[in-house]
């Protein structure tokens, strides 16, 4: 509680009766300008301190569901990222198959290729051996 002005007074009398007018004036003078009331006591801080705990303790409470709510999402990503592997592997496959086609056809191609090559040789020489033997 605040001092009145008469009580100042009163404890400045004590005092100087006590220690003499000059130390007086020194211990009235050792007392905070707005008073001790403006001091925070034990209790002030303990109340201070619960009520910053509690704060504290909902925050962390609420960054926790952030947390349980961004693992949720990673989860979901890392599901969606296998299911993409998982296609990539089917489209792997697939180009593999086409690889292994396109390897059939060029070898199939190539063998017709030279069957054609060897057939027109055979006529070549068919038809050369026939006009030499005309001839």
């Amino acid at each position: 509680m605040a001092l009145t002005q008469q009580q100042r007074t009163e404890i400045y009398t004590n005092l100087a009766d006590t220690v003499g007018e000059q130390g007086a004036e020194y211990l009235m003078a050792q007392q905070p300008p707005g008073g001790w009331e403006q001091f925070a006591t034990k209790s002030d801080l303990k109340a201070s301190i619960v009520e910053l705990q509690s704060k504290m303790d909902s925050q962390f409470a609420q960054i926790r569901e952030q947390l349980a709510e961004i693992q949720k999402q990673f989860a979901a990503i890392d599901t969606r990222f296998a299911e993409i592997d998982t296609r990539f592997a089917a489209i792997d496959t697939r180009f593999a198959e086409i690889d292994t086609r396109f390897a059939e056809l060029i070898a199939r191609r190539s063998r017709d290729v030279w069957a054609f090559i060897a057939a027109v040789a055979v006529m070549t020489v068919s038809i050369c051996g026939s006009v030499f033997l005309a001839a």
